[in-house]
């Protein structure tokens, strides 16, 4: 999760606010792979590494290519045995994004947590990135729309999960105001208040939204979203586009479009490609930013005060 857009950070910025404010596990030790190795051997898979190189771009934990001697690779993320909840929802959401879609997702091939070295691991298929195409921008937009085509008779999820190391409550709904105001908004507003980043007229104001949330979003049932949609969790790959770090639940589907906007933008190609399978609904763009309040407010609490700005300027048509 990170910036862009009309908001107040770069990219850049966000990533040094998020990595000093996360505990990073740091190099995969010749311990470490033996365990590793010995652990998929059990799986009856054999992996012999050859090779480990470092895989930039995320501080929640450490990640590695691990590359075997036949020269197949796995994708391994590491942390402290405290995340291990987190790995498991991680490893729930995967697993249940697959065959949603035609969008590539990882495999999970291990789950192992190691007292000795109070660390958890989770291994997952090794995906190759290529270029970011248009084609792969039509494919991306097809691919989430048919996600978003999958759909149940809540909004919510089957447990609570994280949005990058935040926790996330997904109490089930059947109507999608409610469950927006409570599992998404009011929490995060009453910790910004009690941390004194929000005063008690942004939270009357906030409040003044909720009575407007059912008339601003369309009627629509409620879809499969990967629910972290920003630029850093997607890319192309020799397989075609893919989607990780997923943070899923059954919501409405222009949570996951908007959030594309938030960190940078989705060309119109993209959403030829959308509107091709599940055409959004007229004036999409006029509610795109009350949709990014969540993770507006997922980076207050995680990041400060800096986001603050753009919440308000957000808001306060509804003073």
């Amino acid at each position: 999760m990170c910036e862009g857009n009309i908001f107040s950070k770069n990219l850049k910025e966000c990533f040094k606010y998020f990595c000093a404010n996360v505990r990073i596990v740091n190099m995969l030790s010749i311990k470490e792979q033996e365990l590793i190795e010995k652990h998929l051997l059990d799986l009856s898979v054999p992996f012999k590494i050859k090779s480990v190189q470092t895989i930039g771009g995320g501080c929640i934990n450490s990640c590695y290519q691990i590359i075997s001697v036949d020269g197949s690779s796995l994708f391994i993320k590491v942390n402290e045995n405290s995340n291990r909840d987190n790995f498991e929802k991680e490893k729930f959401n995967l697993e249940y994004l697959k065959n949603k879609s035609s969008l590539v997702v990882p495999d999970v091939v291990f789950l192992l947590s190691n007292e000795e070295l109070n660390k958890v691991y989770l291994g997952l298929s090794y995906l190759e990135r290529v270029a970011e195409t248009n084609e792969f921008y039509f494919q991306l937009g097809v691919g989430l729309a048919e996600l978003h085509r999958n759909t149940q008779k809540f909004y919510g999820w089957y447990e609570d999960n994280y949005i990058g190391s935040l926790y996330q409550s997904n109490q089930q709904s059947e109507r999608w105001s409610e469950f927006f105001i409570t599992q998404r908004l009011e929490p995060l507003v009453k910790v910004c208040f009690d941390r004194g980043m929000l005063d008690r007229m942004s939270v009357k104001t906030f409040s003044n939204l909720y009575n407007k949330i059912e008339e601003i979003f369309p009627e629509e049932p409620s879809a499969l979203l990967h629910g972290d949609f920003w630029q850093g969790n997607r890319m192309n790959t020799t397989q075609g586009p893919a989607i990780f770090d997923a943070a899923c639940y059954y919501g409405h589907r222009e949570m996951d479009i908007a959030m594309g906007f938030l960190f940078g933008s989705l060309p119109d190609v993209f959403f030829e490609g959308y509107n091709s399978v599940y055409p959004l609904e007229r004036d999409f763009i006029e509610r795109r930013d009350i949709c990014n309040l969540y993770p507006l407010l997922v980076h207050a609490v995680l990041f400060g005060m800096s986001y603050i700005y753009d919440i308000k300027s957000i808001i306060k048509k509804f003073q």
